[in-house]
């Protein structure tokens, strides 16, 4: 275990607004005279094939583009997905600039409304269906508030916050990019691609994909028993597509399908083989055929000998069927066969609702920091403060030759740093700090930040460095992302209350005598760890210290709810209200500031995620405050 010791570090970081650092990368251009409609001039420019010259002219003018107070997402979209489509890597930094400055406006022309609502179904095509549909649902009240979670949503993946590139921002519009050449039977997703490309942008390049017309053998047709022409109105020669992933599943491969409706409709994603399957050869007039036995299952044979070079459970039911028919003589009973046929689609339909990623990229895979944050507005010496605490570790998987166990693994030594980075209401960057150290590892660090009213949003970015056996630097870093509310005060006649801070206590064995708490940060918890829960109570300064003031103070246990991105966690309502009581007391306070915990044993929990709510009353004026955390308890 290691002993944590108690290092010098500054009360507070004052809070100041560093100058932009957007450069343009060639010469700057001359400016263009007149009133002109910017989007639509760099537009021409590339339409006439000078996408460097469209690029450097969008640069050059967002300037007085911002000044008119008209940032236009049209330009964002547009230079980032050029710079992806031409692979133009000096233009990366200033494209993931430019993204977020497109996205910060807070009253968007009709124009730039329509953009933001189809980037808002661009973006929240990477989540569950529900969040898009709300989504846009709030685009649509409010274009604002949708081009605001937009530009969160990229700024909470950059998978290195303290650089100028968002490397999973550009990877996607790199996949946009690739999908809109590649994938437009018809341009009916929110990427203008078919189907194929919306899985392309969520999944990246399949490992194996196989591709072909199903179509019926004349000599395996007259094999089987039935001539080709008894089968010629179903055999209509319909594409088909099955995509397969290694990456999706923790065992088994992922595979999705595409093809004809019905076989001769629109080309989408379908389910299984059953959808591409004309409806007429199952119920159609004329379907049952000479032999007895309809034109379905004649095609479902048929299709899956096709459909068998993708392997996997296609290659298994072409055995499946392969053997039906063989063992009967040509001629298997007709339950048999809507039996297995049935089956089939059941299995089919259980793959596609099968839990899966919505979302996946290697660079989300990579090896990252274990970071554990906490961000809670606090009050120190009468001033509203942002207490930022955060404890963390390199994720380190050894690589093992000839499978075989060393007798000790050691992980190398590493530098590890952590950096707070402070944004507006618009999430533009306003500070940005390094946290300092509490032990000797710099493993657990805090700051205290000044809490202007403008900083509405924080990002704690940690970031180890390691070098190999062999001297190969590696990095892995780590984030989590925080919004914040308005600033804590205190009038003459009232009092306030700290956001609540959770984690689990420092051991005894190793706790820094200056941590501003007294627990390791951790919003997820193991059921047996008690989690510690702290929060503090403040008094007008005004108010005599030997005075005693008592709170009675409620925390209490409801479940998880879903809540909008860009909101902090709120109140319970309605039915959720009551939630479980953990800890109900009277707590007294003679000085301006209290500062309390309480350990809760979560062992008869439910596991999942939880909300934690905070009731402090003075009964002596009537007033409550209350403050909401999410937990997530883990089952061990």
């Amino acid at each position: 275990m290691r002993r944590y010791r108690s290092l010098a570090f500054p009360a507070f970081i004052a809070f100041s607004v560093p100058a932009s650092t957007v450069a343009t990368l060639l010469d700057p251009m001359p400016r263009v005279q007149g009133n002109i409609d910017a989007y639509q001039h760099g537009r021409g420019l590339l339409e006439a094939g000078d996408t460097v010259g469209a690029l450097d002219f969008w640069i050059e003018r967002r300037d007085s583009i911002s000044a008119a107070g008209s940032e236009d997402p049209r330009i964002a979209t547009t230079f980032i997905s050029a710079v992806a489509e031409q692979g133009l890597r000096l233009y990366e930094e200033v494209a993931t600039d430019m993204f977020y400055w497109g996205f910060s406006g807070a009253a968007p022309s009709d124009d730039a409304q329509r953009e933001i609502l189809a980037e808002g179904r661009r973006t929240f095509a990477l989540v569950d269906s529900a969040t898009a549909e709300a989504w846009t649902a709030v685009g649509r009240r409010d274009p604002a508030a949708l081009a605001h979670a937009v530009k969160r949503f990229w700024l909470e993946r950059d998978p290195t916050p303290t650089t100028a590139e968002n490397e999973r921002l550009l990877e996607h519009w790199a996949r946009v990019a690739y999908a809109r050449e590649h994938y437009v039977y018809n341009r009916n997703s929110a990427f203008g691609t078919d189907d194929r490309g919306v899985f392309y942008v969520k999944y990246g390049r399949p490992a194996q994909v196989t591709a072909g017309h199903l179509k019926i053998s004349t000599t395996e047709a007259r094999w089987r028993g039935v001539e080709r022409d008894d089968l010629f109105r179903w055999d209509v020669d319909p594409q088909y597509e099955i995509w397969r992933y290694a990456t999706l599943g923790e065992r088994d491969f992922t595979y999705f399908m595409f093809g004809n409706e019905q076989g001769t409709g629109p080309f989408r994603r379908v389910v299984g083989p059953h959808e591409i399957l004309p409806r007429s050869a199952r119920t159609g007039p004329g379907s049952r055929l000479p032999t007895g036995i309809r034109a379905q299952y004649y095609l479902e044979l048929f299709y899956y000998v096709e459909l068998a070079r993708a392997g996997g459970p296609f290659g298994d039911r072409l055995s499946q069927l392969e053997a039906l028919w063989n063992q009967t003589g040509g001629n298997p009973n007709e339950g048999y066969l809507e039996a297995m046929s049935l089956l089939h689609i059941d299995d089919d339909v259980a793959r596609a609702t099968r839990a899966r990623p919505t979302a996946w990229s290697e660079i989300d895979e990579t090896p990252k920091s274990a970071l554990s944050a906490q961000a809670a507005r606090v009050i120190q010496e009468g001033q509203p403060r942002i207490l930022v605490v955060a404890v963390s570790s390199p994720t380190w998987t050894p690589v093992l030759e000839e499978r075989e166990m060393p007798e000790e693994l050691a992980l190398g030594e590493y530098t590890p740093s952590h950096t707070v980075i402070a944004r507006d209401q618009r999430l533009d960057e306003v500070l940005r700090a390094e946290m300092a150290p509490l032990d000797a590892y710099g493993e657990f660090a805090h700051l205290v930040l000044r809490h202007d009213a403008r900083i509405g949003h924080v990002s704690v970015a940690a970031r180890h460095d390691m070098d190999d056996a062999d001297g190969t630097p590696r990095v892995f870093p780590g984030s989590e992302h925080f919004v914040i509310g308005a600033p804590l005060s205190l009038d003459l006649d009232g009092f306030d209350v700290s956001d609540i801070v959770v984690g689990i206590a420092i051991p005894s064995t190793s706790s820094p005598a200056s941590s501003p708490v007294p627990l390791l940060p951790a919003t997820h918890v193991w059921r047996d760890d008690l989690l510690r829960v702290y929060f503090e109570i403040y008094r007008p300064s005004s108010t005599p210290e030997a005075q005693e003031k008592t709170y009675d103070v409620r925390l209490r246990l409801v479940p998880g709810t879903h809540r909008r991105q860009d909101q902090p966690p709120v109140p319970p309502s309605g039915d959720e209200q009551e939630g479980r009581a953990m800890v109900s007391v009277t707590l007294a306070s003679e000085g301006s500031t209290g500062k309390h915990f309480f350990d809760l044993d979560l062992r008869n929990e439910s596991s999942g995620t939880l909300q934690l709510v905070l009731e402090v009353t003075d009964s002596t004026v009537g007033i409550t405050k209350t403050r909401v955390a999410l937990i997530r308890l883990l089952d061990l």
